[in-house]
């Protein structure tokens, strides 16, 4: 195993960059760092979706979630690259922008719930109390309640990026040169050395996403040590804050 890293460990990290498209390891961090970066504020859009006082958003985005949620990724990603994206813009597409498209619908369904839920996690007093100085609803919910629920849900964001690391694997089916598809071409290459390519990879994964499981298991345990200061202080406390409406 040792041999193997020693001999394509460039191949591993980078793919064939600089003389071809960049893959590996790099590849598959970039595309679970764009994917969150990307993943997040849609994952936002559709919690104010859900949390909306229009019925008809609110059942739109309640059945675009449930779909996303209800169907594998794989098969959202066979659409996406083979159908919709054709479709719709008339070309394919680089397995790159699939995958991306495909992370970012995927895990927005998700992250919207996690945030729905730190919404829902708050004292009520907080939205009340904001609707009572005469925010209006989306209002409240971005300066008042918003801010609160992301940083109560840090931790699970931290466990999405972990999930997104994972699901880039996906990308080897349709031929992107990421982690995966790297030490597929080594296990082609080598032949007989399969038990010690694939746990070569096992292990990679395992580097990239156990030291951010730790990161998220830490910031758990520390905000939940942490005095909820907002939570336990009294409405008017918060009127400060909540008078900083725009005239």
């Amino acid at each position: 195993m040792l041999e193997i890293v020693r001999e394509y460990w460039l191949q591993i990290l980078i793919g064939n960059y600089p003389s071809g498209p960049l893959g590996g390891v790099a590849l598959t961090l970039l595309l679970a760092l764009a994917g969150l970066l990307l993943a997040l504020p849609a994952g936002v859009i559709l919690a104010l979706g859900l949390t909306s006082t229009w019925r008809p958003v609110a059942a739109a985005s309640t059945a675009l979630v449930f779909y996303m949620r209800s169907v594998p990724l794989l098969m959202h990603l066979l659409w996406i690259h083979y159908l919709v994206l054709p479709l719709l813009l008339g070309h394919a597409l680089s397995g790159f922008t699939s995958v991306l498209v495909t992370l970012v619908i995927f895990n927005g369904a998700y992250l919207s719930q996690t945030i729905r839920a730190g919404m829902d996690a708050l004292p009520k007093g907080q939205y009340e109390a904001a609707r009572a100085m005469g925010f209006g609803h989306l209002a409240a919910l971005r300066r008042v309640v918003g801010p609160q629920a992301l940083r109560n849900v840090t931790p699970s964001i931290v466990g999405q990026l972990v999930i997104l690391i994972k699901e880039t694997s996906l990308g080897s089916l349709i031929g992107l040169a990421e982690t995966t598809q790297q030490f597929l071409d080594l296990n082609d290459r080598l032949g007989n050395r399969s038990l010690e390519v694939f746990a070569l990879l096992a292990l990679t994964f395992f580097a990239l996403c156990y030291p951010l499981t730790l990161f998220g298991r830490w910031l758990e345990k520390r905000y939940a040590t942490q005095p909820k200061a907002a939570s336990a202080a009294p409405i008017p406390a918060m009127l400060p804050v909540l008078g900083r409406k725009k005239a």
